[in-house]
């Protein structure tokens, strides 16, 4: 944090981006990196610094394989707005979602697609989410809302008796 705080001194930065919270550490705090004191802290000051010098900051953490912000809760309360960046890494369609935003809303969905040139908006989303041509025994169209926006979607389901049953979902959670 230290090193990170006399850079700031020697430029006029508009936007600082920590990657991640949870294994920066300060000097003067006596606890592991990651531990409550330790984020709590170097958020405050990282808070602070932020509105004194007006720069726009960025705090990326860890999340847990439940999809959670990992480690202290504590960094949940204390900033503005916390955002989810969520996608299949077989895929290239990135969704970033609002859980919290305290000067709006967060019922709308950010959709991207990972290009080689870097992360740009998706477009021509009804082509990706389903494939068009005649219909199909065991294919159906249906119609979900992500905040505002009403996305089509097309399910495929493959049926057969077995003695070993198997069951596989791609895209959503199968349970």
């Amino acid at each position: 944090l230290e090193n990170i705080l006399e850079e700031l001194h020697k430029k006029n930065y508009e936007i600082l981006i920590i990657d991640s919270i949870q294994t920066l550490y300060s000097n003067k705090i006596a606890s592991a990196a990651g531990s409550i004191t330790q984020v709590r802290e170097i958020t405050f000051e990282l808070m602070r610094v932020s509105k004194t010098y007006n720069i726009s900051t960025f705090i990326i953490g860890h999340i847990t394989k439940e999809g959670a912000i990992a480690g202290p809760r504590v960094l949940e309360h204390m900033v503005d707005v916390v955002l989810y960046f969520e996608g299949d890494a077989t895929k290239e369609i990135r969704l970033l979602r609002g859980f919290k935003n305290r000067f709006g809303g967060t019922s709308e969905v950010g959709i991207f697609e990972m290009t080689p040139k870097g992360l740009i908006s998706a477009k021509d989303l009804a082509n990706r989410f389903f494939t068009r041509g005649k219909a199909t025994s065991g294919s159906a169209l249906g119609v979900v809302m992500e905040g505002s926006r009403a996305l089509v979607l097309e399910v495929q389901a493959l049926v057969c008796e077995s003695s070993y049953p198997k069951r596989s979902a791609t895209g959503y959670e199968k349970n």
